[in-house]
């Protein structure tokens, strides 16, 4: 609640606030985020859809984009990893990306620009 209104905080895929979209009641007391008790809960079947890629069997030859995703620190983390790359896995072809928006916000069209060039990513978040 702000200035007496209520507001609704997105996550960083732009959905209410919450497990996977859900969010709590919003006559809920503003500490209620914070118990476990009071949080959303989804089961395996709802939650059914949301799928890992399929793993690769391995990297030779393919494209790796590495995401600094705006973490303190995961610029540095992701440079430090393309330089792995290139030192000990040279057949590995990386790909550097920094996110444009703040680690709080999709970027659709990074998405699809790895999923167009890419093989696999790794995202930063450093630390």
């Amino acid at each position: 609640m702000k200035d007496g209104k209520k507001i609704t905080a997105l996550d960083p895929m732009g959905q209410p606030s919450g497990v996977f979209g859900s969010r709590l009641n919003p006559d809920s007391m503003p500490w209620a985020i914070h118990d476990p008790v009071n949080q959303p809960r989804d089961t395996a079947d709802k939650l059914g859809h949301l799928k890992m890629a399929q793993r690769l069997n391995n990297l030779d030859g393919k494209t790796v984009f590495l995401v600094n995703t705006g973490f303190a620190g995961g610029k540095e983390f992701i440079e430090e990893l393309d330089d792995w790359f290139k030192k000990n896995r040279p057949n590995i072809k990386t790909e550097v990306r920094h996110k444009k928006t703040s680690m709080f916000t999709d970027e659709p069209e990074l998405w699809v620009e790895i999923k167009q060039k890419g093989d696999a990513a790794i995202l930063g978040v450093g630390g």
